[in-house]
């Protein structure tokens, strides 16, 4: 509801500076998303939120959260070419929304709102996300509220985590947690090092720690109990000297590791 906007546009700067500040001091993508995840449904009200970074110029998944399946698999088949929201983001490197791109008036007759309805959806939102002078990711957002468009306002704080979101990203590239390529960034994939250097389910654990996967994703991927990846995971900490598994990450990702 329209109430319900004002509300949250009225919001302390505070709140609004301790979620940022959480978005900048993320050390992993996963973290990323999480923290913007939780931003986004405190400052718009919606827990929906898709992360993407930069495949060239195809954007590729790597966090979602509160997306029907369906809504990622039409997006991931070819939508993204004809994205309005999209385009307007690389071209004009800002945070936009669906209907201000579109118009007011034509919004609801639009593509973009015929999928996004499919899904229970009224309204999306995007930003870019920067590391040095290239946009190498995307933030997206959704509401189901048909009442409430998004308002300059929360566009406005849309670009404030964008930038916070870029800032994180810049600092992970910095500290070799992702590798930066000419047109995309990519989580480092450490297999054949860990492969080599650590038994083989620890490696497998490993790998899928530095991708940023839970111990539940952990142990469906694997096949074994939350309590066998918390063992491996444990040890792990004690092979490298390290406290958890943010640390852990980030030592398995640096490049002394992988040499």
């Amino acid at each position: 509801m329209r109430a319900e906007q004002e509300h949250l546009d009225g919001l302390p700067e505070r709140q609004l500076a301790d979620r940022l500040m959480s978005i900048a001091e993320s050390r992993s993508v996963r973290a990323l998303g999480i923290a913007c995840c939780s931003a986004i449904t405190e400052l718009t009200g919606s827990p929906t939120v898709g992360l993407y970074l930069l495949d060239g110029l195809e954007p590729e998944l790597v966090y979602s959260r509160h997306v029907a399946e369906g809504l990622l698999d039409n997006y991931r088949a070819g939508f993204w070419k004809r994205d309005p929201v999209l385009d307007c983001i690389m071209t004009q490197g800002r945070a936009v929304d669906g209907e201000t791109v579109i118009g007011p008036q034509q919004w609801r007759h639009s593509p973009s709102f015929e999928m996004l309805h499919e899904w229970g959806f009224a309204y999306n939102m995007g930003g870019p996300l920067w590391c040095g002078q290239k946009i190498v990711g995307v933030l997206f957002t959704a509401t189901t509220d048909t009442d409430a468009p998004y308002t300059m306002r929360s566009r406005q704080r849309m670009e404030m985590l964008c930038r916070a979101g870029s800032l994180a990203l810049t600092n992970m590239t910095n500290a070799g947690a992702i590798d930066a390529h000419p047109g995309a960034i990519r989580v480092p994939e450490p297999a054949a090092t860990l492969s080599a250097s650590l038994p083989p389910r620890s490696a497998d654990v490993a790998i899928r720690v530095c991708r940023g996967q839970t111990n539940k994703e952990i142990a469906r991927e694997m096949g074994i109990s939350d309590q066998t990846v918390k063992e491996h995971v444990a040890n792990l900490c004690r092979r490298f000297g390290v406290h958890n598994r943010t640390e852990l990450a980030a030592c398995l990702l640096s490049p002394s590791v992988r040499q």
